[in-house]
């Protein structure tokens, strides 16, 4: 085969130009100088291609043109130009690669870094003279069977994205993920948490080579509604470029090349949702992380066959929530969840109304911590996701069940704080319980009420538990109550000797219950009126054959005893000998 002389004097000429005007200032125009026509590849129904009519041979695999036709592509070209590197199917803009000078140079050097590159400097070299002159290569595809000629429009110049604003909500997130980073032996961090107490997470030595090798310290991703930009050690990397309509565009050019339908799905559901993404990631190689983490709240769906989605992306094509839960939210008419999880709280709503919240004592975390334990809970795993949860500022939800609307940026609404109050000293005296109308006042959801009376319930107890018995209640000893002392089940007993727990105590403020250990105030659930009554409403359908389905019983609750909760003045205390 004899390559046309005339095309081997075009080229020369063009590369000979290029440098020249080079050299007159063409790197900073905004434009190529001039614009060499695309090779025209013709492709058979083998794959094989022609140029200028001369067989070059295989390229592209059978199963791949199969695809193309497909996806009705009839001609695909591809442009390097002073901007990036444009594709176009059928004549159409496809998001392309963008660059500048400033990213090219920092290409440039990591090209020559790169290992096992053939030519890599020389390649490195003409990355400046390829965006000063215009070069392509358009393949022509064989139509399929059946499939009528497009109209493909003749390529007339190099094109641009179209300048669109940020909308107003953001379609994911804001998420900024700065705290990650990965040390010299390749051990991973988020923050001051090491991954590897919650999975094995460690970069391999070949990689840790490469990263060696490309002096790679820090990388970066962040979106905007154009394109996606990319930096190394601080230095600009080209990076992806899209408008609304490339990105349809590649909608129906990627689904048919998918050879996974879910894939194709998740692309489908994921590509329009780009221009209004806020993501800010930059992970470090040196050990010490960029940056903090901060995340929005996550807009979960449960659909009704239990299958889960994340803005609208679809987690798993498998249902994930079993039917009879989500039977049973429906049940409760449970349409939104809210979930608000901090290092020290966690807040919770359900169709908009606020249900008890539950703090806990920083001081107060390693005996939680060995009451984890006892529950299977891993002990260390526990720590990484306090921790985790301090240094994020926590993690927020939004949960839709069965078609339900849930705000993207909405929070659990409570004005209740972390804090835990303890309650002043107790004369132990025997139980004693008033009935009456009560008043609360709404410290959950932070509206307006009157203070409880001194109708509400009120119950002082103490005991005192010693050689693994209950042997006083109250005041009362076993010579005053025939059933002391009562043995308690063995675990009870274990899990106080683990604890060391010389006093337990359970005391109640206005709307608020505290969890006491040794004087320390451990746990404490805040709440009111309404709170409480959501709460046993949701729970209904929950409940199964226990006595709280009997409505009569319901009634009891709803109309007599939790009005009287908030109000009530309890405090039990429990002394370990």
């Amino acid at each position: 085969m004899q390559v046309n002389p005339k095309i081997i004097k075009i080229f020369a000429v063009a590369l000979v130009a290029s440098l020249v005007l080079s050299g007159c200032g063409g790197g900073t125009s905004g434009s190529t100088w001039f614009n060499l026509p695309s090779i025209p590849l013709r492709i058979q129904p083998d794959g094989s291609a022609k140029v200028f009519g001369f067989n070059i041979g295989p390229l592209l695999p059978p199963a791949t043109l199969q695809q193309l036709q497909t996806a009705n592509i009839q001609k695909l070209e591809i442009r390097l130009g002073y901007n990036g590197i444009h594709a176009y199917a059928n004549g159409q803009d496809l998001p392309y690669i963008g660059w500048d000078a400033a990213s090219v140079a920092t290409l440039q050097e990591t090209i020559r870094k790169m290992p096992n590159v053939p030519n890599a400097n020389t390649i490195a070299d003409w990355l400046p003279v390829a965006r000063q002159i215009g070069l392509g290569a358009t393949l022509t595809l064989p139509l399929a069977q059946g499939a009528p000629p497009v109209e493909a429009p003749r390529w007339k110049g190099e094109t641009v994205v179209t300048t669109e604003p940020a909308p107003a909500q953001p379609t994911i997130g804001p998420f900024k993920i700065q705290s990650l980073a990965f040390d010299k032996e390749g051990n991973a961090t988020l923050g001051s948490v090491p991954l590897s107490n919650l999975a094995p997470i460690k970069l391999d030595a070949n990689t840790l080579g490469l990263l060696n090798q490309l002096g790679l310290e820090k990388l970066a991703v962040a979106t905007a509604p154009n394109g996606i930009s990319l930096t190394l050690n601080d230095k600009p990397l080209p990076g992806l470029m899209y408008d609304t309509n490339s990105l349809n565009q590649a909608l129906a050019v990627a689904g048919p090349l998918l050879p996974d339908p879910a894939l194709a799905n998740t692309l489908k559901e994921v590509l329009p949702k780009l221009p209004g993404a806020q993501l800010d990631v930059a992970v470090a190689f040196n050990g010490q992380p960029v940056g903090d983490t901060s995340l929005a709240p996550l807009p979960v769906a449960i659909n009704t066959d239990g299958t889960l989605a994340v803005y609208g992306v679809a987690v798993s094509p498998n249902p994930l929530v079993p039917a009879d839960i989500i039977q049973k939210l429906q049940a409760a008419k449970i349409q939104t969840l809210a979930v608000d999880l901090g290092q020290n709280a966690l807040h919770l709503a359900a169709n908009g109304q606020t249900l008890p919240s539950l703090s806990w004592a920083p001081e107060a975390m390693g005996t939680l911590t060995t009451l984890a334990q006892q529950a299977g809970v891993n002990a260390e795993l526990l720590n990484s996701g306090l921790t985790i949860l301090k240094e994020t500022g926590g993690i927020k939800a939004n949960v839709s069940v069965g078609g339900g609307t849930a705000a993207v940026t909405s929070t659990v609404a409570s004005t209740t704080t972390s804090a835990v109050t303890t309650t002043a000293t107790v004369t132990p005296t025997t139980a004693v319980t008033t009935t009456g109308s009560v008043t609360t006042t709404n410290a959950v959801t932070g509206s307006a009420g009157t203070t409880a009376t001194a109708s509400s319930a009120i119950i002082y107890l103490t005991a005192v538990i010693q050689q693994g018995a209950l042997q006083s209640v109250g005041g009362l000893v076993p010579g005053d109550l025939p059933m002391l002392p009562m043995a308690l089940p063995a675990n009870i007993i274990t899990l106080l000797n683990t604890l060391g727990t010389k006093q337990l105590q359970i005391a109640t403020v206005q709307n608020k219950l505290n969890l006491i250990l040794d004087g320390t105030a451990a746990i404490s659930l805040d709440y009111d009126v309404p709170s409480l009554q959501a709460t046993l409403n949701l729970a209904a359908p929950f409940l199964g054959t226990t006595p709280l389905k009997d409505p009569n019983l319901v009634k009891l609750l709803s109309e007599q005893i939790l009005p009287q909760i908030p109000g009530s003045n309890v405090d039990v205390k429990v002394d370990v000998k």
